[in-house]
């Protein structure tokens, strides 16, 4: 044989040996890894032109030197499927909106100076600044005859004079909101810029903070739904307000005490607007209202979708017809509404949350269990029996998903105390007949959310590593109706813990599951019931909870949005009643059952949930020599965003349950090392 085969193949087994060895136990090659976060891309639409031709989106991808994620910005003819490359990062430009008729687009570029509109043509050329100075904006909204541009953006109310910039002045609850940062002194205002010589204008001077906004047909007045002040965290009423071209006193149209959102002025004149009559439960029904501006909702108000049964968000208006996204099943689907009557547009599988409507063309943005997010569209003429199928037309991770490897999940369901649950497995590929592979039981947050339709990383790096996985939307998930999601009201661990238990033992009982290898995670709500259960049963060899408060008297009195404990706990914590149930809700009050090693992560920046949560359980873990460690972010919210941040939780999150879960019941040998070089997260060890 020759020679230098001999070595091409020694090389080529050396390899194959170094690379099995690098993989830890149980991992295949091209699985979802940690730091495959680092390399999703993002896909999401700007704006669609109104003959439904043409659509502007963006692709962000991180980048990993400047540490942000820069996107491109396209324009794609819908009907040849023709791109068109309109910025780069290194243009500065965001925020593209189609010119109503539809030649030009209006954006915003950044500059030394700061932020300023452009315009361009529809192919990218002839690129003019139209903003007489530099400002501060938000999503730019044409009025109809295309000669204005509108938008909310907060800005300075002139409360307070002569505060230091390191102090912050409180006079109410709403001077933080996760997403906003702190904001006292300043409120959402509703601001005008006309083309013509490039003036902006506020339009909103009385003391409320705006939501959204609608031109009129004739381009003559906005209506906007705004917040009172003096409401701002403590309840979500909103109200529909309108205000002329040039400014002025607004004029009120609703005094429904729940929320009146997202406004649409019709082209009959008619204001179409989301409304629901509850101004503390953020869940509850809504339905789309339609009024006459003249009169206001003391006049007669028609509706659209009060008999769907379950949560919608988004919705819109095309041709005399009503879209909205509605809740079934765990996923976000289209769903046309009129009266009473409601028709699924789309058949599940998908989380949709952007909608867009031109005659029958629908453009969605979304995602699925192994859609990380991409662009899909819908054909309202087709004619089918039965449900639309949406095509995918951008999909930034197609190449991605081939080479990572995402695994499929298999739905399943299960009875607890009469009523169905509806889950999910995922599965490890190397799992090999008659073997039994280590669980983790994974639960959504909300508790009013719901698993099914959309992606999450560790869905496909567990199994990556040897890992199965479940989750289940027990009682409190939307898509099921309203019975069955206000049921987790007043009872977060109790009934839904045994459902997701139930889960558990439905993969024990199938045999591929290891009931002596288990682990629990979730965040937000999903941190809460898996500490919870940590003090209902031992079962678990390792917990990791994230972004969750285990005392809900301290809840209360930390989040940003009051009405959400208020609602989900029958009142405040001193009211009659209510104290009993904050306490009974509260696993901080039996701490002393939990024995689970547990890893503990909180974003430092988080208002909904205040770090002094995951304080709580770590020291009264620690108190009691459980293990634990936590994991503290310094730049990030309700949730980690930074995708460097994402990577390294996950590493950790490997690490903790390798040696708490794989490595706890092994029956011969000493535990490695955590800086172990072929441990998956070797480089981040964890003392004791």
């Amino acid at each position: 044989m020759n020679r230098k085969s001999d070595v091409r193949a020694l090389v080529v087994l050396v390899v194959v040996i170094l690379l099995g060895l690098l993989m830890g136990p149980g991992r295949r090659a091209g699985a979802m890894t940690p730091d495959d976060v680092l390399t999703m891309k993002t896909a999401a639409v700007s704006d669609l032109s109104a003959d439904g031709r043409f659509l502007l989106y963006t692709v962000g991808a991180w980048n990993a030197e400047a540490g942000r994620r820069d996107h491109h910005l396209f324009r794609r003819d819908l009907d040849t499927g023709q791109d068109l490359l309109l910025f780069t990062p290194a243009d500065g430009a965001r925020g593209a909106v189609w010119r109503p008729d539809g030649k030009a687009i209006a954006y915003l570029k950044g500059g030394e100076a700061g932020v300023d509109v452009w315009l361009m043509d529809p192919d990218g050329g002839q690129r003019r600044k139209v903003s007489a100075e530099p400002g501060s904006f938000g999503s730019l909204v044409w009025s109809p005859d295309g000669t204005a541009l509108a938008w909310v953006e907060a800005a300075p109310v002139g409360l307070y004079e002569g505060v230091p910039d390191r102090v912050i002045v409180a006079d109410d609850v709403g001077y933080r909101h996760l997403g906003d940062g702190y904001r006292e002194g300043a409120l959402a205002q509703v601001f005008k810029l006309e083309i013509e010589g490039g003036t902006v204008t506020r339009l909103l001077e009385a003391p409320l903070d705006a939501r959204s906004l609608a031109w009129s047909p004739d381009s003559g007045s906005l209506v906007v739904s705004a917040k009172a002040a003096q409401d701002l965290g403590w309840n979500l009423n909103t109200d529909l307000w309108v205000v002329g071209r040039g400014g002025g006193e607004p004029r009120r149209l609703t005094v429904n005490p729940g929320p009146d959102t997202d406004p649409l002025w019709l082209p009959d004149g008619r204001i179409a607007y989301l409304r629901s009559v509850d101004p503390l439960w953020e869940s509850a029904p809504l339905a789309v209202a339609v009024i006459d501006p003249a009169l206001g909702d003391g006049g007669p108000i028609q509706t659209h979708g009060e008999g769907f049964g379950d949560r919608f968000w988004r919705f819109t208006h095309d041709q005399g017809r009503f879209f909205v996204l509605g809740a079934r099943r765990g996923c976000l689907d289209l769903v046309e509404v009129q009266g009473d009557r409601h028709a699924f547009l789309t058949g599940g599988g998908h989380d949709f949350w952007s909608v867009r409507v031109a005659g029958p063309r629908v453009v969605l943005t979304g995602a699925s269990q192994t859609i990380p997010g991409a662009i899909f569209t819908v054909d309202l003429a087709e004619k089918i029996m039965g449900p639309h199928q949406p095509r995918v037309i951008v999909d930034p991770n197609v190449n991605w998903a081939r080479r990572v490897g995402l695994t499929d999940p298999e739905p399943f369901t299960v009875e607890v105390d009469g009523r169905t649950i509806e889950g999910w497995f995922f599965k490890p590929d190397t799992l090999a007949e008659g073997e039994k592979a280590p669980l983790v039981l994974s639960i959504h947050g909300g508790p009013e959310w719901m698993y099914g339709g959309y992606f999450l990383p560790e869905f496909h790096i567990l199994p990556t590593f040897g890992y199965g996985v479940v989750i289940a939307n027990p009682t409190g998930s939307m898509g099921y109706g309203f019975e069955f999601q206000s049921g987790v009201r007043g009872d977060w661990g109790g009934r839904p813990g045994r459902e997701v238990m139930a889960c558990v033992d439905l993969a024990i009982e199938e045999g591929w599951a290891d009931p002596q290898r288990l682990a629990v995670m979730g965040g937000s709500y999903g941190g809460y019931l898996a500490a919870d259960l940590t003090t209902q049963t031992d079962r678990f060899s390792a917990a990791a909870v994230d972004r969750m408060h285990p005392d809900q008297i301290g809840f209360w009195g930390t989040t940003d949005e009051k009405w959400f404990p208020e609602w989900e706990f029958l009142g405040r914590p001193w009211d009659e009643g209510a104290r009993e149930i904050y306490l009974r809700n509260s696993p901080m009050t039996r701490v002393d059952r939990a024995r689970t090693p547990t890893l503990i992560s909180q974003g430092m920046r988080d208002y909904r949930c205040l770090i002094a949560g995951g304080e709580m359980w770590f020291s009264a873990l620690r108190a009691q020599g459980v293990p634990a460690r936590f994991l503290r972010f310094a730049d990030e919210g309700h949730g980690l965003r930074d995708p460097r941040n994402q990577a390294f939780y996950y590493r950790q999150l490997l690490a903790w349950f390798d040696r708490h879960v794989l490595r706890m019941h092994e029956a011969e040998g000493e535990e490695p090392p955590m800086d172990d070089p072929d441990h998956p997260a070797g480089e981040f060890p964890i003392n004791e």
